[in-house]
Protein backbone atom coordinates (compact mmCIF):
# COMPACT_ATOMS: atom_id res chain seq x y z
CA UNK A 1 0.00 0.00 0.00
CA UNK A 2 0.93 3.35 -0.78
CA UNK A 3 2.79 5.30 2.29
CA UNK A 4 1.48 8.38 1.65
CA UNK A 5 -2.25 6.65 1.80
CA UNK A 6 -1.57 6.02 5.03
CA UNK A 7 -0.17 8.84 6.75
CA UNK A 8 -2.93 11.14 5.00
CA UNK A 9 -5.07 12.53 7.34
CA UNK A 10 -3.87 10.98 10.27
CA UNK A 11 -2.50 13.99 12.52
CA UNK A 12 -5.38 14.19 14.57
CA UNK A 13 -4.73 10.98 15.40
CA UNK A 14 -1.24 11.41 16.21
CA UNK A 15 -2.03 14.29 18.09
CA UNK A 16 -4.72 12.78 20.70
CA UNK A 17 -4.43 11.55 24.02
CA UNK A 18 -2.93 7.76 23.38
CA UNK A 19 -5.28 6.70 25.83
CA UNK A 20 -8.41 8.08 24.45
CA UNK A 21 -8.34 6.27 21.09
CA UNK A 22 -10.93 3.73 21.66
CA UNK A 23 -12.34 2.56 17.89
CA UNK A 24 -10.17 -0.70 17.03
CA UNK A 25 -10.07 1.26 13.35
CA UNK A 26 -8.41 4.36 14.50
CA UNK A 27 -6.02 2.00 16.40
CA UNK A 28 -5.00 0.28 13.54
CA UNK A 29 -4.86 3.13 11.36
CA UNK A 30 -2.19 4.67 14.26
CA UNK A 31 -0.30 1.60 14.52
CA UNK A 32 0.39 1.33 10.45
CA UNK A 33 1.21 5.04 10.47
CA UNK A 34 3.50 5.01 13.81
CA UNK A 35 5.32 1.29 12.03
CA UNK A 36 6.24 3.20 8.75
CA UNK A 37 8.32 5.81 10.25
CA UNK A 38 10.93 5.00 12.85
CA UNK A 39 11.50 8.60 14.44
CA UNK A 40 7.53 9.11 14.35
CA UNK A 41 7.88 5.68 16.50
CA UNK A 42 9.98 7.83 19.12
CA UNK A 43 8.19 11.34 18.96
CA UNK A 44 4.60 10.12 19.39
CA UNK A 45 5.86 7.80 22.89
CA UNK A 46 7.59 10.91 24.00
CA UNK A 47 4.71 12.98 23.14
CA UNK A 48 2.86 10.19 25.60
CA UNK A 49 5.45 10.39 28.40
CA UNK A 50 5.33 14.48 27.81
CA UNK A 51 2.11 14.29 28.93
CA UNK A 52 2.56 12.04 32.10
CA UNK A 53 4.93 14.72 33.53
CA UNK A 54 1.16 16.24 34.22
CA UNK A 55 -0.48 13.28 35.72
CA UNK A 56 2.02 12.61 38.66
CA UNK A 57 1.22 12.69 42.14
CA UNK A 58 3.98 14.94 43.44
CA UNK A 59 7.15 16.69 42.61
CA UNK A 60 9.80 13.69 43.27
CA UNK A 61 7.89 11.61 40.62
CA UNK A 62 7.27 14.25 38.13
CA UNK A 63 11.29 14.84 37.98
CA UNK A 64 11.94 11.06 37.77
CA UNK A 65 9.60 11.06 34.60
CA UNK A 66 11.22 14.39 32.92
CA UNK A 67 14.44 13.01 33.51
CA UNK A 68 13.59 10.30 31.85
CA UNK A 69 11.89 11.69 28.93
CA UNK A 70 14.96 13.72 28.66
CA UNK A 71 17.43 11.05 28.70
CA UNK A 72 15.12 9.41 25.61
CA UNK A 73 14.79 12.16 23.49
CA UNK A 74 18.74 12.77 23.43
CA UNK A 75 19.27 8.99 23.06
CA UNK A 76 17.26 9.60 20.24
CA UNK A 77 19.31 11.66 18.69
CA UNK A 78 17.15 13.39 16.13
CA UNK A 79 17.81 16.89 16.35
CA UNK A 80 14.18 19.09 16.68
CA UNK A 81 13.71 16.07 19.60
CA UNK A 82 17.15 16.60 21.30
CA UNK A 83 16.69 20.46 21.54
CA UNK A 84 13.08 19.80 23.22
CA UNK A 85 15.22 18.24 25.66
CA UNK A 86 17.64 20.46 25.93
CA UNK A 87 15.21 23.11 26.16
CA UNK A 88 12.91 20.65 28.85
CA UNK A 89 16.40 20.47 31.08
CA UNK A 90 16.74 24.38 31.28
CA UNK A 91 12.92 24.71 32.17
CA UNK A 92 12.63 22.12 34.50
CA UNK A 93 13.00 24.26 37.79
CA UNK A 94 9.76 25.96 35.93
CA UNK A 95 8.33 22.84 35.29
CA UNK A 96 8.35 21.34 38.72
CA UNK A 97 7.57 24.61 40.29
CA UNK A 98 4.05 23.62 39.44
CA UNK A 99 3.78 21.34 42.19
CA UNK A 100 4.87 23.68 44.57
CA UNK A 101 2.61 26.01 44.24
CA UNK A 102 -0.25 24.20 42.22
CA UNK A 103 -1.08 27.96 40.32
CA UNK A 104 -1.76 27.84 36.71
CA UNK A 105 -1.51 31.49 34.59
CA UNK A 106 -3.93 29.24 32.42
CA UNK A 107 -6.85 32.37 33.02
CA UNK A 108 -4.72 34.99 33.19
CA UNK A 109 -3.67 33.90 29.18
CA UNK A 110 -7.38 32.97 28.35
CA UNK A 111 -7.89 36.61 29.02
CA UNK A 112 -5.47 38.37 27.22
CA UNK A 113 -6.38 36.34 23.95
CA UNK A 114 -9.55 37.52 24.57
CA UNK A 115 -8.29 40.87 24.51
CA UNK A 116 -6.14 40.55 21.75
CA UNK A 117 -9.47 39.05 19.42
CA UNK A 118 -11.35 42.29 21.27
CA UNK A 119 -8.59 44.25 19.82
CA UNK A 120 -8.43 42.38 16.25
CA UNK A 121 -11.90 43.21 16.23
CA UNK A 122 -12.12 46.82 16.96
CA UNK A 123 -9.24 47.37 13.81
CA UNK A 124 -10.80 50.63 11.52
CA UNK A 125 -12.94 51.72 14.80
CA UNK A 126 -12.83 55.28 14.98
CA UNK A 127 -13.31 55.50 18.99
CA UNK A 128 -12.82 53.04 21.93
CA UNK A 129 -16.41 52.99 23.20
CA UNK A 130 -17.23 49.69 20.90
CA UNK A 131 -13.92 48.34 22.61
CA UNK A 132 -15.01 49.47 26.45
CA UNK A 133 -18.33 47.92 25.87
CA UNK A 134 -16.63 44.17 24.71
CA UNK A 135 -13.79 44.60 27.55
CA UNK A 136 -17.09 44.75 30.15
CA UNK A 137 -19.24 41.95 28.51
CA UNK A 138 -15.73 39.68 29.23
CA UNK A 139 -16.49 40.46 33.19
CA UNK A 140 -20.11 40.71 33.32
CA UNK A 141 -21.52 37.33 33.16
CA UNK A 142 -25.08 38.54 31.55
CA UNK A 143 -23.20 39.98 28.50
CA UNK A 144 -20.66 36.94 27.83
CA UNK A 145 -19.50 37.26 24.68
Amino acid sequence: MNKHKIIKGTCWILLRNGNDIFDAKYKTRLYNVLNLNEPLIIAYYLKEDLREICNQINKADAELVLNELVLHAIDSKIQPLVKMASTLHAYKPYILAWYDYLISNGPTEGINNKIKVLKRQMYGFRNDEFFTLKLYALHDKRLRI
